[in-house]
């Protein structure tokens, strides 16, 4: 993992973006954008501009508008892309 990146925001990510499918699945979909919203302030605000960060806002987008139309299933699908995003993370993914 990149020094550009603490592992102490890697793992929020990762347990936020965890917790929003969970909380898709359970049909609790209120708490699912609470915590895709906290997941865009946490990518907006801790991490430097880079791909990984633009590819981490576009998800939350994406999973707010599926869960605004009622697409549980794409919305869960972001989720875990943006979770093997995350675990993909390297020393060149935080690079311009």
């Amino acid at each position: 993992m990149s020094s550009d990146l603490p592992s102490d925001v890697h793992a929020v990510l990762t347990q936020l973006a965890e917790e929003g499918e969970t909380a898709i699945t359970a049909a609790e979909f209120d708490t699912a954008r609470q915590t895709v919203a906290t997941a865009e302030t946490v990518s907006r605000n801790k991490l430097p501009e880079c791909e990984l960060r633009s590819q981490l806002l576009h998800g939350c987008e994406q999973v707010s508008a599926a869960l605004d139309t009622n697409e549980h299933d794409a919305a869960a699908e972001y989720l875990r892309a943006m979770n093997r995003r995350l675990a993909a993370v390297d020393d060149d993914s935080l690079s311009e």
